[in-house]
């Protein structure tokens, strides 16, 4: 069975990555102690590995393997904490949102 390039993790993750690359920081310069990269990858990576604590599931992968999947499968520099995860998204769907309807 041959599969698809385009349809695998991989580049999945690949193009996740450029999007939210491309995606402006609404968040004043100052307040911006996390990149939106880091922030929305981590999120990706939250749902894909389907656990609620992604510091206490990067925890649990460092200290029974000495790697972290989240930097590694997802490019993240620093993974943020959950609340922090959810004050800089929840604006921005709020935003988007609003824009929609």
């Amino acid at each position: 069975m041959k599969l698809k390039k385009h349809l695998n993790f991989t580049e999945l993750r690949k193009k996740a990555s450029e999007v939210f690359r491309g995606i402006p920081d609404p968040r004043e310069v100052n307040k911006r102690k996390l990149s939106l990269h880091d922030v929305l990858m981590s999120a990706l990576a939250c749902m894909h590995f389907q656990d609620p604590s992604l510091l206490e599931f990067q925890a649990r992968l460092k200290d029974a393997h000495q790697r972290c999947n989240v930097q590694t499968l997802f490019d993240v520099e620093n993974i943020p904490k959950e609340t922090q995860m959810r004050e800089i998204i929840t604006p921005m769907i709020v935003t988007v949102l609003n824009l929609r309807y």
